[in-house]
């Protein structure tokens, strides 16, 4: 089918978050002379998607997921710090985190080339969001962004996708199509807004779920021949 507007997820779909998140942990509390190791890592990785999915379930606010899941990991890890001060820091060097997912700026170049429509669609912190997409050389191919820190409500609530839908030219729902690697915000927010989804998928996670996905990838390139 030929899809006219794209709306991509930005993390761990064409910015690579997860090395993003580490690098900038690693250095928030290495400045904060505390112990960083894979242990860690893991510990703080699964306050953060606990309090993400909060969020996206509408039981917090984001303000509350920043803070929150610095508190749980420190209150697990128990930590002597001033974990506000890391929490920081963190997001400080976050904004730094530039890397890209594998073939993603050459998708979206030829995409682009192509003649459809790419908008981003994200969660994520805005100034941290807005720095990372300039700063990866990403940004360029988008014709607009969409932060739910902006719209006020977060994927995969259908007030998000309602405003993006209302800010876009022309828009129709039979020609949108949303890529993304998170079932629970991105491909049930598809599903909530009425338009076809794309689940990208490289480690094969698998559909707790079940829910009805239209396409399902594990490589970038692949939307090459689907879109």
């Amino acid at each position: 089918m030929n899809y006219k507007f794209l709306l991509f997820d930005a993390d761990n779909t064409i910015l690579d978050f997860d090395k993003a998140e580490e690098t900038a942990l690693q250095q928030a509390m290495e400045k904060a002379g505390l112990h960083f190791d894979e242990h860690v890592l893991q510990v703080y990785k699964s306050n953060n998607m606990y309090m993400w999915h909060q969020l996206e379930l509408g039981l917090c606010t984001k303000e509350q997921v920043l803070e929150e899941r610095f508190l749980r990991t420190q209150r697990e890890l128990g930590l002597q710090c001033d974990i506000m001060q890391v929490a920081h820091d963190y997001e400080e060097f976050l904004h730094h985190g530039f890397f890209v997912v594998e073939n993603a700026e050459s998708v979206l170049q030829q995409l682009a080339e192509r003649g459809h429509q790419l908008y981003l669609v994200t969660n994520g912190v805005l100034s941290i969001s807005t720095a990372r997409m300039l700063g990866s050389g990403l940004a360029k191919y988008f014709q607009k962004r969409f932060v739910s820190e902006e719209i006020g409500t977060p994927k995969p609530q259908i007030g998000f996708f309602n405003a993006c839908f209302e800010q876009i030219d022309g828009f129709d729902k039979s020609q949108a199509i949303i890529i993304g690697d998170s079932l629970s915000s991105d491909i049930q927010g598809g599903i909530n807004a009425g338009i076809d989804t794309c689940w990208y998928n490289p480690r094969h996670l698998p559909n707790k779920n079940s829910l009805s996905i239209t396409y399902q990838i594990d490589n970038l390139l692949q939307l090459l021949d689907i879109l």
